[in-house]
């Protein structure tokens, strides 16, 4: 493995990339709807998502909203509870946190579910 230091231009810009990512999903994670977050952040609707990894390309199209990845490729990770910021034989996850995972995995429902827990102030 070479050495963790940045060599160029895209290397040295993960940080600002990662921040904005995680802002992004600090959103969803903090959403009281994800389905409204989503129709905000993506014009679009539940109804076109079907699958964990339908809708973990769907949080990936919002997590990286007007964010410039200098090279660097997003996708969901292969357990679909994060993300995967690749470059070369560099890999960083940023994980998606339970509310945007159970949606992911189990779809509306059990995201909707986890909102609830959250504003009645049980753990989730």
């Amino acid at each position: 493995m070479s050495h963790p230091h940045p060599h160029s231009a895209p290397d040295l810009v993960l940080a600002p990339i990662l921040i904005r990512i995680e802002r992004n999903l600090a959103r969803l994670r903090d959403s009281e709807s994800l389905d409204y977050e989503f129709a905000l952040s993506l014009n679009d609707d539940d109804s076109f998502y079907h699958t964990a990894a339908e809708r973990a390309q769907r949080v990936r199209r919002s997590a990286i909203r007007d964010v410039d990845l200098h090279g660097w490729s997003v996708e969901p990770t292969p357990d679909n509870y994060g993300l995967a910021v690749t470059r070369g034989e560099y890999t960083v996850a940023v994980m998606f946190g339970k509310q945007v995972t159970d949606y992911v995995i189990g779809g509306r429902r059990s995201a909707d579910s986890t909102a609830a827990a959250r504003s009645a102030g049980r753990p989730t």
